[in-house]
Protein backbone atom coordinates (compact mmCIF):
# COMPACT_ATOMS: atom_id res chain seq x y z
CA UNK A 1 0.00 0.00 0.00
CA UNK A 2 1.31 3.35 -0.97
CA UNK A 3 -0.01 6.73 -1.01
CA UNK A 4 0.15 9.24 -3.66
CA UNK A 5 -1.27 13.24 -2.16
CA UNK A 6 -1.40 15.74 -4.95
CA UNK A 7 -0.98 18.79 -3.55
CA UNK A 8 -0.05 22.88 -5.33
CA UNK A 9 3.16 23.57 -5.26
CA UNK A 10 5.19 26.31 -2.99
CA UNK A 11 1.48 27.26 -1.03
CA UNK A 12 1.51 27.41 2.60
CA UNK A 13 -2.34 27.16 3.42
CA UNK A 14 -4.24 25.68 6.38
CA UNK A 15 -5.16 22.90 3.44
CA UNK A 16 -1.93 22.41 1.98
CA UNK A 17 -0.57 21.82 5.50
CA UNK A 18 -2.90 19.21 6.44
CA UNK A 19 -1.87 17.37 3.42
CA UNK A 20 1.49 17.44 4.80
CA UNK A 21 0.24 16.82 8.14
CA UNK A 22 -1.43 13.59 6.47
CA UNK A 23 2.35 12.40 4.52
CA UNK A 24 3.77 12.57 7.54
CA UNK A 25 1.67 10.67 9.62
CA UNK A 26 1.38 7.75 7.16
CA UNK A 27 5.30 7.87 7.74
CA UNK A 28 5.30 7.62 11.23
CA UNK A 29 2.94 4.56 10.63
CA UNK A 30 5.62 2.95 8.36
CA UNK A 31 3.59 3.82 5.78
CA UNK A 32 5.43 4.52 1.75
CA UNK A 33 3.62 7.62 0.89
CA UNK A 34 5.05 10.53 -2.07
CA UNK A 35 3.72 13.93 -2.58
CA UNK A 36 2.84 14.88 -6.16
CA UNK A 37 3.36 18.71 -6.48
CA UNK A 38 1.40 20.46 -8.93
CA UNK A 39 2.92 23.38 -10.57
CA UNK A 40 6.51 22.86 -10.09
CA UNK A 41 8.66 25.47 -11.58
CA UNK A 42 11.43 23.47 -13.48
CA UNK A 43 13.46 26.90 -13.86
CA UNK A 44 14.27 27.00 -10.08
CA UNK A 45 16.03 25.41 -7.74
CA UNK A 46 13.37 26.37 -4.79
CA UNK A 47 11.91 23.17 -3.62
CA UNK A 48 8.22 22.77 -3.97
CA UNK A 49 7.24 22.20 -0.06
CA UNK A 50 7.39 25.43 1.68
CA UNK A 51 10.05 26.45 4.26
CA UNK A 52 7.04 26.26 7.08
CA UNK A 53 6.60 22.50 6.00
CA UNK A 54 9.96 21.26 5.70
CA UNK A 55 9.68 19.87 9.64
CA UNK A 56 6.70 17.06 7.79
CA UNK A 57 9.91 15.67 5.89
CA UNK A 58 7.63 14.78 2.52
CA UNK A 59 8.90 13.26 0.10
CA UNK A 60 7.80 13.77 -3.45
CA UNK A 61 7.69 12.06 -7.02
CA UNK A 62 6.59 13.48 -10.30
CA UNK A 63 3.58 11.83 -11.20
CA UNK A 64 0.94 9.16 -9.65
CA UNK A 65 1.57 5.23 -10.37
CA UNK A 66 -1.54 3.39 -10.70
CA UNK A 67 -1.32 -0.05 -9.92
CA UNK A 68 -3.75 -2.19 -7.34
CA UNK A 69 -2.05 -1.46 -4.04
CA UNK A 70 -1.72 2.65 -4.84
CA UNK A 71 -3.81 5.32 -3.19
CA UNK A 72 -3.98 8.34 -4.81
CA UNK A 73 -4.99 11.47 -2.28
CA UNK A 74 -7.40 14.05 -4.26
CA UNK A 75 -8.11 17.25 -2.14
CA UNK A 76 -11.81 18.42 -3.37
CA UNK A 77 -9.75 21.11 -5.71
CA UNK A 78 -8.06 18.04 -7.50
CA UNK A 79 -10.86 16.01 -8.62
CA UNK A 80 -9.62 16.65 -12.16
CA UNK A 81 -7.25 14.04 -11.78
CA UNK A 82 -9.41 11.22 -11.19
CA UNK A 83 -9.52 9.66 -14.86
CA UNK A 84 -5.67 8.57 -13.66
CA UNK A 85 -6.74 6.47 -11.07
CA UNK A 86 -8.41 3.45 -12.28
CA UNK A 87 -6.25 0.11 -10.84
CA UNK A 88 -5.73 1.79 -7.78
CA UNK A 89 -8.36 3.96 -4.91
CA UNK A 90 -9.03 7.00 -5.22
CA UNK A 91 -9.14 8.82 -1.54
CA UNK A 92 -11.56 12.26 -2.28
CA UNK A 93 -10.85 14.21 0.88
CA UNK A 94 -13.23 16.99 1.24
CA UNK A 95 -11.30 19.96 3.21
CA UNK A 96 -13.64 22.62 1.85
CA UNK A 97 -17.30 23.03 -0.08
CA UNK A 98 -17.08 26.31 -1.00
CA UNK A 99 -13.56 25.62 -3.03
CA UNK A 100 -15.00 22.92 -4.98
CA UNK A 101 -17.85 25.01 -6.48
CA UNK A 102 -15.73 27.47 -7.23
CA UNK A 103 -13.11 25.25 -8.68
CA UNK A 104 -16.25 23.48 -11.03
CA UNK A 105 -19.06 25.99 -10.84
CA UNK A 106 -18.42 26.30 -15.20
CA UNK A 107 -19.36 22.50 -15.25
CA UNK A 108 -22.08 21.99 -12.60
CA UNK A 109 -24.58 22.94 -15.40
CA UNK A 110 -26.13 19.02 -14.85
CA UNK A 111 -25.58 19.26 -10.96
CA UNK A 112 -22.56 19.60 -8.57
CA UNK A 113 -21.70 15.79 -9.35
CA UNK A 114 -19.10 17.15 -12.59
CA UNK A 115 -17.36 13.53 -11.93
CA UNK A 116 -19.93 11.19 -11.69
CA UNK A 117 -18.57 9.93 -8.49
CA UNK A 118 -21.27 8.63 -6.57
CA UNK A 119 -21.11 5.80 -9.61
CA UNK A 120 -17.48 4.93 -9.26
CA UNK A 121 -16.70 2.01 -7.28
CA UNK A 122 -13.05 2.69 -6.47
CA UNK A 123 -13.57 5.78 -4.27
CA UNK A 124 -13.99 6.26 -0.51
CA UNK A 125 -14.81 10.22 0.31
CA UNK A 126 -13.50 11.43 3.76
CA UNK A 127 -14.69 14.43 5.06
CA UNK A 128 -12.97 17.70 7.31
CA UNK A 129 -16.09 18.95 8.31
CA UNK A 130 -20.03 18.72 9.06
CA UNK A 131 -20.59 20.96 6.48
CA UNK A 132 -19.12 19.25 3.89
CA UNK A 133 -20.56 16.16 5.36
CA UNK A 134 -24.24 17.67 4.88
CA UNK A 135 -23.06 18.68 1.26
CA UNK A 136 -22.01 15.11 -0.22
CA UNK A 137 -25.44 14.01 1.47
CA UNK A 138 -27.68 16.45 0.57
CA UNK A 139 -25.92 17.75 -2.68
CA UNK A 140 -24.25 14.65 -3.80
CA UNK A 141 -26.24 12.05 -2.82
CA UNK A 142 -22.89 10.27 -1.64
CA UNK A 143 -24.12 7.92 1.39
CA UNK A 144 -20.76 6.64 2.08
CA UNK A 145 -18.60 9.16 3.84
CA UNK A 146 -16.12 9.30 6.72
CA UNK A 147 -14.50 11.58 9.01
CA UNK A 148 -10.57 12.63 8.81
CA UNK A 149 -9.89 15.51 10.94
CA UNK A 150 -7.62 18.10 11.13
CA UNK A 151 -5.47 19.65 14.26
CA UNK A 152 -3.62 23.27 14.23
CA UNK A 153 0.23 23.67 13.94
CA UNK A 154 1.55 22.00 16.68
CA UNK A 155 3.63 25.54 17.66
CA UNK A 156 0.37 27.17 17.61
CA UNK A 157 -0.82 25.14 19.58
CA UNK A 158 1.92 24.79 22.13
CA UNK A 159 2.56 29.10 22.09
CA UNK A 160 -1.01 29.31 23.29
CA UNK A 161 -0.77 26.53 25.89
CA UNK A 162 2.89 28.57 27.63
CA UNK A 163 1.91 32.14 26.70
CA UNK A 164 -2.06 33.01 26.87
CA UNK A 165 -2.28 33.35 30.42
CA UNK A 166 1.42 35.25 30.86
CA UNK A 167 0.78 38.59 29.08
CA UNK A 168 -1.91 41.37 30.25
CA UNK A 169 -4.64 41.28 27.73
CA UNK A 170 -5.41 44.54 25.42
CA UNK A 171 -8.29 46.07 23.94
CA UNK A 172 -7.36 44.86 20.36
CA UNK A 173 -10.02 43.37 17.90
CA UNK A 174 -7.81 40.49 14.95
CA UNK A 175 -9.23 40.32 11.79
CA UNK A 176 -8.69 38.22 8.72
CA UNK A 177 -8.21 41.26 6.06
CA UNK A 178 -8.54 38.40 3.08
CA UNK A 179 -11.67 37.00 4.20
CA UNK A 180 -15.13 39.14 4.36
CA UNK A 181 -13.27 42.14 4.90
CA UNK A 182 -16.64 44.47 3.61
CA UNK A 183 -18.41 42.87 6.37
CA UNK A 184 -15.58 43.88 9.12
CA UNK A 185 -14.88 47.55 7.44
CA UNK A 186 -18.59 49.32 8.75
CA UNK A 187 -17.42 47.92 12.14
CA UNK A 188 -14.24 48.87 11.98
CA UNK A 189 -15.60 52.65 11.01
CA UNK A 190 -18.65 52.93 13.75
CA UNK A 191 -16.27 51.00 16.77
CA UNK A 192 -15.27 53.20 19.40
CA UNK A 193 -11.45 54.82 19.29
CA UNK A 194 -9.98 53.03 22.33
CA UNK A 195 -10.38 49.35 20.92
CA UNK A 196 -7.56 48.77 18.74
CA UNK A 197 -8.32 46.51 15.16
CA UNK A 198 -5.32 44.67 13.37
CA UNK A 199 -5.70 42.97 10.50
CA UNK A 200 -3.28 39.73 10.59
CA UNK A 201 -1.35 40.15 7.83
CA UNK A 202 2.79 39.78 6.93
CA UNK A 203 3.27 37.56 10.33
CA UNK A 204 5.20 34.21 10.46
CA UNK A 205 3.31 31.98 12.93
CA UNK A 206 4.77 32.79 15.38
CA UNK A 207 4.31 36.02 15.27
CA UNK A 208 0.51 35.89 14.96
CA UNK A 209 0.28 33.23 17.67
CA UNK A 210 2.05 36.09 20.10
CA UNK A 211 -0.15 38.42 19.06
CA UNK A 212 -2.98 36.58 19.28
CA UNK A 213 -1.89 35.60 22.86
CA UNK A 214 -2.14 39.44 23.81
CA UNK A 215 -5.95 40.62 21.35
CA UNK A 216 -9.21 39.92 23.73
CA UNK A 217 -11.09 39.57 20.45
CA UNK A 218 -10.82 37.56 17.33
CA UNK A 219 -13.46 38.57 14.48
CA UNK A 220 -14.11 36.30 11.21
CA UNK A 221 -17.29 37.49 8.79
CA UNK A 222 -15.55 36.00 5.91
CA UNK A 223 -16.65 32.63 4.06
CA UNK A 224 -16.24 29.12 5.84
CA UNK A 225 -15.40 26.87 3.17
CA UNK A 226 -14.33 23.99 5.42
CA UNK A 227 -13.56 24.07 9.02
CA UNK A 228 -11.07 26.67 9.18
CA UNK A 229 -7.49 27.25 11.19
CA UNK A 230 -7.49 30.69 12.09
CA UNK A 231 -10.61 30.96 14.62
CA UNK A 232 -9.41 27.71 16.16
CA UNK A 233 -5.67 29.17 16.61
CA UNK A 234 -7.14 32.43 17.93
CA UNK A 235 -9.14 30.33 20.56
CA UNK A 236 -6.44 28.25 21.53
CA UNK A 237 -4.16 31.74 22.10
CA UNK A 238 -6.82 32.80 24.19
CA UNK A 239 -9.26 34.83 22.27
CA UNK A 240 -12.89 35.04 22.39
CA UNK A 241 -14.25 34.07 18.95
CA UNK A 242 -17.21 35.87 16.94
CA UNK A 243 -18.18 34.51 13.59
CA UNK A 244 -20.80 34.97 11.33
CA UNK A 245 -23.06 32.10 10.60
CA UNK A 246 -21.66 30.88 6.78
CA UNK A 247 -20.55 27.80 5.58
CA UNK A 248 -19.28 25.74 7.92
CA UNK A 249 -19.28 28.55 10.79
CA UNK A 250 -23.40 27.34 10.47
CA UNK A 251 -22.01 23.87 11.91
CA UNK A 252 -20.54 22.59 15.04
CA UNK A 253 -17.70 22.48 13.11
CA UNK A 254 -16.89 25.98 14.74
CA UNK A 255 -18.62 25.40 18.54
CA UNK A 256 -18.43 28.28 19.93
CA UNK A 257 -21.53 29.52 22.22
CA UNK A 258 -24.62 30.52 19.40
CA UNK A 259 -24.15 34.15 20.62
CA UNK A 260 -20.67 34.62 19.08
CA UNK A 261 -22.41 33.46 15.62
CA UNK A 262 -23.77 36.48 14.33
CA UNK A 263 -26.76 36.12 11.69
CA UNK A 264 -27.06 39.41 10.47
CA UNK A 265 -23.77 41.01 9.83
CA UNK A 266 -25.30 44.69 8.84
CA UNK A 267 -26.39 44.98 12.27
CA UNK A 268 -23.47 46.71 13.53
CA UNK A 269 -24.82 47.91 16.57
CA UNK A 270 -25.60 44.55 17.76
CA UNK A 271 -22.07 43.36 16.30
CA UNK A 272 -20.32 46.15 18.44
CA UNK A 273 -22.44 45.16 21.46
CA UNK A 274 -20.93 41.88 21.66
CA UNK A 275 -17.34 42.96 20.94
CA UNK A 276 -17.56 45.90 23.61
CA UNK A 277 -18.81 43.02 26.20
CA UNK A 278 -16.10 40.67 25.46
CA UNK A 279 -13.58 43.49 25.86
CA UNK A 280 -15.24 44.69 28.96
CA UNK A 281 -15.44 41.81 30.46
CA UNK A 282 -13.06 39.39 29.07
CA UNK A 283 -11.94 37.54 32.06
CA UNK A 284 -15.11 36.56 32.50
CA UNK A 285 -16.39 35.71 29.23
CA UNK A 286 -12.95 33.87 27.56
CA UNK A 287 -14.17 31.02 29.91
CA UNK A 288 -17.02 30.07 27.98
CA UNK A 289 -14.52 29.36 25.45
CA UNK A 290 -12.69 26.65 27.57
CA UNK A 291 -14.65 23.35 25.94
CA UNK A 292 -13.57 24.94 22.52
CA UNK A 293 -10.08 25.25 23.58
CA UNK A 294 -9.93 21.56 24.80
CA UNK A 295 -12.28 20.44 21.42
CA UNK A 296 -8.98 22.06 19.84
CA UNK A 297 -6.00 20.91 21.88
CA UNK A 298 -7.32 17.36 21.27
CA UNK A 299 -7.68 17.37 17.55
CA UNK A 300 -4.12 15.80 16.85
CA UNK A 301 -5.42 12.90 18.93
CA UNK A 302 -8.85 12.50 16.98
CA UNK A 303 -6.86 13.34 13.73
CA UNK A 304 -4.40 10.29 14.40
CA UNK A 305 -7.28 7.95 15.24
CA UNK A 306 -8.63 8.94 12.13
CA UNK A 307 -5.91 7.88 10.15
CA UNK A 308 -5.73 4.77 10.97
CA UNK A 309 -9.59 3.87 10.71
CA UNK A 310 -8.99 5.72 6.96
CA UNK A 311 -6.02 3.14 6.44
CA UNK A 312 -8.24 0.17 7.74
CA UNK A 313 -10.99 1.78 5.50
CA UNK A 314 -8.76 1.42 2.40
CA UNK A 315 -7.19 -1.71 2.90
CA UNK A 316 -10.70 -3.48 2.80
CA UNK A 317 -11.77 -1.10 0.07
CA UNK A 318 -8.31 -2.14 -1.79
CA UNK A 319 -8.43 -6.01 -0.86
CA UNK A 320 -11.47 -7.35 -2.90
CA UNK A 321 -10.47 -5.07 -5.99
CA UNK A 322 -6.97 -6.34 -6.06
CA UNK A 323 -8.24 -10.09 -5.95
CA UNK A 324 -11.10 -9.48 -9.05
CA UNK A 325 -8.07 -7.56 -10.95
CA UNK A 326 -5.51 -10.65 -10.75
CA UNK A 327 -8.43 -13.12 -11.32
CA UNK A 328 -9.61 -11.25 -14.25
CA UNK A 329 -5.75 -11.03 -15.25
CA UNK A 330 -5.24 -14.39 -15.22
CA UNK A 331 -8.18 -15.38 -17.44
CA UNK A 332 -7.00 -12.87 -19.73
CA UNK A 333 -3.89 -14.29 -19.95
CA UNK A 334 -5.06 -17.76 -20.50
CA UNK A 335 -7.43 -16.58 -23.15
Amino acid sequence: MRFFIECPAYIATGGTELLHQFSKCLTDRGIENYMIYEGVDPETSVSPTPDSFQKYQVQYVDKYIDTPDSVYVLAETRIHHISQCVRGIAMIWWLSVDNYVLSYKASMANGPDVFQLRNKKNIIHFVQSQYAEDFLRKSMHISEVYYLMDYINDDIVLTGRMLREKYERQAICLYNPRKGFENIKPIIRACRPDIKWIPLQGLSPQEMALLMCKAKVYIDFGGHPGKDRIPREAAVCGCCVITNQVGSAAYEDVPIPEQYKVKDMSDIYGVLCKIYDLVEYYDERKLLFEKYIEIIEDDKQRFEKDTDYAIELLMKKMNPISEKRQESDKYAYSA
